[in-house]
């Protein structure tokens, strides 16, 4: 299991070693992470009240320190499917992908345990949104604000485990055949667990 996550670990972080950057600084966390979106992001122009389910993911926390302390964080992940449900009823289904670039302070990164906390911008891609009934349906993308919340167990020098909340400002528009018909404030939270090495 160890060779394996090196193995990711080395991949994730082959391009800070191509653009010269110092490995001594940088930190790599593997996640596992539910997403969880607001319960109702919003109604529908016609009264339809909207749900988005819960999700799971795949996300790498790339961390380049630039003192001891304080990182830049870029978050990216694997693209999560949601159901999308109005007035309870499952109308059809999308994927995003979620980049997201904050800045870290680390209040003990020497120690054992190590509580961190971040602030940030999000950028959501939506990609394959469908309805079921075969409108066409888009969902725009989003800027917006993104906050952190975890800590770090540091086994030793290198490995760690940890978990982290986050929560992230997602706004966007809903068309249906081009015609906006609301708007959806989805503002979902992330809890993570995740295993980190650093370099």
């Amino acid at each position: 299991m160890q060779k394996i996550a090196l193995m990711i670990v080395g991949l994730c972080c082959s391009n800070f070693a191509v653009a010269g950057l110092d490995m001594d600084r940088v930190k790599v966390r593997l996640g596992v992470t539910q997403i969880e979106p607001k319960d109702n992001p919003g109604d529908l122009y016609d009264g339809t009240r909207t749900h988005i389910s819960n999700s799971y993911a795949g996300t790498v926390s790339n961390l380049y320190f630039l003192t001891p302390h304080v990182a830049l964080d870029l978050l990216v992940g694997t693209a999560p499917k949601h159901d999308i449900y109005g007035n309870g009823e499952k109308i059809g289904t999308t994927r995003y992908l979620p980049p997201t670039l904050s800045v870290q302070y680390n209040f003990n990164p020497e120690g054992r345990f190590n509580p961190y906390i971040g602030a940030g911008v999000n950028y959501t891609y939506y990609l394959n949104e469908k309805l079921f009934s075969g409108d066409k349906l888009d969902i725009t993308n989003s800027f917006g604000f993104a906050a952190t919340l975890g800590m770090d167990y540091n086994i030793n020098k290198n490995w760690s485990i940890g978990a982290e909340m986050r929560y992230i400002d997602v706004n966007s528009d809903l068309k249906i055949n081009g015609t906006t018909v609301g708007n959806g404030d989805v503002n979902p939270t992330l809890y993570t667990l995740n295993v980190g090495y650093r370099f």
